[in-house]
């Protein structure tokens, strides 16, 4: 359960706020704020948190995790309450809001009034920073039924009729040592709320054993592959044996060549296309043995890299269930526990290996740029979503190889999701060559004019986008454009 008035008041007066400066703000979750305080010579963090049956506040005993994500509201209560000093906090009308003064120099110099009320409702908890005339800045949770939106006026919740009688309530008995706070911070911290320990680690369970299931198909299907790879002399054989002649016979309407093996010094019988010539059977075997060759490299590279990706992924599960602090946990689940096969090299855009194919994604005039002045080279596939602006998209060309359908798929599908086409779940794309795009002089950063495009169209859902960054071992990233 949430706490109560009480609860409240009693967390206030046991740690109290006044004159403390705010260093910085994290946002360990949707519904979660964390103030990082310098006062009485040390940093302290204190701890508000919306969660349904599971609002609360209080000082934390530890720092929490860094973010790496910037997060719309968390970012505002940088710009807007970093530096400031905290002038007061109270309880208002022992109603379960919380109502933090925060006084902060403002651009010409003078001292600046912000309000941060935090309300403390199972079920209807929001954060809200509110201007001294009484204006909504933003909300942790927008909410345009309660008139809770950036520019709207701030109400307070009607009072209750008078002459009711008011529910009384009292502190709760909580087992263990320290003041009143800290037992709080141990008992939701352990087993309550979305936010606790026991229900953060059944989240990463299920994830690992998701992301556990899907690396053994996929190794399973390599391993399936280097057996067939493996055969590719065989094919190069059976080749020339057909090549020296074969009298062909059907069985139960398939088509066979029985003939002597000289390689392994006796008959065999091989199945062949009954419309075809002793030629082009034998080319079929040849084709069979190239392709053999030239995939059992990759095929080997890529059975290392998900028996990698399966070793670091049970080496992070492992990790997840060791650690007795509830807001890391919340920081590796929110970061993915992606395993991947190595560190990734850092690019100013998004850079995703999928299926063994790197996919590059601008997301931004200037990442577009980017890509065409140093990364994209000619032969490179270059898609964007036709008549929307957004993401230029390049899958890296190679050698002696075509782009795998799946790979062009998932390459078209970031191409509309990373664009003004995304709310449309589909639409068509411009492909060509990165060496048949032009600048247009003069035009906007990134701009480019493409020539003997072809048109193409995809759909997807958000279940296939998260299927890519999942696959690739990558952060799905918000859009610029």
């Amino acid at each position: 359960m949430s706490l109560n008035c009480e609860e409240i008041d009693l967390i206030l007066k046991e740690f109290p706020l006044e004159g403390f400066k705010i260093q910085n703000v994290f946002q360990p979750s949707y519904d979660s704020i964390v103030l990082e305080l310098y006062g009485h010579g040390a940093l302290h963090h204190y701890f508000i948190s919306t969660a349904h049956n599971a609002c609360r506040l209080h000082p934390l005993s530890s720092p929490p995790p860094k973010n790496e994500r910037p997060l719309r509201f968390m970012e505002l209560l940088r710009s807007r309450i970093r530096g400031g000093t905290i002038l007061s906090t109270s309880q208002i009308s022992k109603d379960r809001i919380v109502k933090l003064d925060v006084v902060r120099s403002s651009e010409d110099g003078s001292p600046a009034v912000l309000h941060l009320y935090a309300r403390l409702w199972s079920g209807a908890g929001n954060v809200l920073l509110v201007s001294d005339e009484g204006t909504i800045v933003d909300a942790l949770r927008r909410l345009p039924s309660r008139g809770e939106t950036s520019g709207a006026t701030f109400s307070f919740p009607q009072a209750r009729a008078p002459g009711l009688p008011q529910k009384q309530y009292e502190v709760r008995d909580i087992e263990g040592e320290g003041a009143f706070w800290q037992k709080i911070e141990r008992l939701y911290g352990q087993s309550s709320g979305h936010l606790s320990r026991e229900a953060l680690l059944k989240s990463a369970r299920e994830s690992y054993e998701r992301k556990k299931s899907a690396l053994e198909v996929r190794l399973s299907q390599l391993a399936l592959k280097e057996n067939e790879y493996g055969q590719a002399e065989r094919f190069r054989q059976i080749g020339d044996v057909l090549l020296s002649g074969y009298v062909p016979e059907l069985q139960a309407k398939k088509a066979f060549a029985r003939a002597f093996d000289f390689y392994e010094n006796r008959e065999i019988l091989v199945e062949i296309d009954a419309g075809a010539t002793v030629a082009q059977n034998s080319a079929t075997y040849y084709e069979k043995y190239r392709k053999a060759k030239a995939g059992i490299d990759e095929n080997r590279t890529e059975l290392a890299r998900a028996k990698a990706s399966l070793a670091q992924l049970s080496a992070w599960f492992a990790g997840v269930e060791a650690s007795q602090d509830p807001l890391a946990i919340a920081k590796e689940l929110r970061v993915g526990g992606a395993a991947r096969a190595k560190a990734k090299p850092k690019f100013p855009f998004q850079n995703l290996e999928y299926r063994g194919w790197t996919i590059f994604v601008g997301r931004s005039g200037k990442e577009n740029d980017e890509i065409l002045r140093h990364y994209a080279k000619g032969f490179d596939l270059w898609l964007h979503a036709r008549d929307y602006s957004g993401a230029y998209v390049f899958v890296k060309a190679q050698k002696n190889k075509s782009i795998p359908p799946k790979v062009l798929q998932a390459a078209a599908r970031l191409a509309i999701y990373y664009s003004k086409a995304r709310k449309n779940l589909g639409g068509d794309l411009h492909t060509t060559f990165a060496k048949n795009l032009r600048r247009v002089k003069g035009g906007p950063v990134g701009m480019v004019i493409p020539y003997l495009e072809k048109n193409l169209y995809t759909t997807f859902t958000e279940a296939q986008i998260r299927e890519i960054f999942e696959s690739a071992g990558a952060e799905e990233e918000e859009t610029k454009i």
